[in-house]
């Protein structure tokens, strides 16, 4: 029984696997930013090439 407290409490403590579920959170916050620039400037540039279409026409 001394063991398993003791295995359990070295396993409450390690902080080992934080790092990456903070890198993976980072990770995923950094990809929605660059999938939301992408879809607004997508929508924009589309338009003013819609414009510059119109206008050559």
């Amino acid at each position: 029984m001394k063991k398993l407290t003791a295995s359990l409490s070295r396993f409450w403590r390690d902080e080992s696997g934080a790092s990456a579920v903070e890198y993976g959170l980072l990770t995923a916050l950094i990809a929605a930013v660059i999938v939301g620039t992408v879809a607004t400037l997508g929508t924009t540039l589309d338009t003013a090439f819609q414009a510059v279409v119109t206008a050559l026409t």
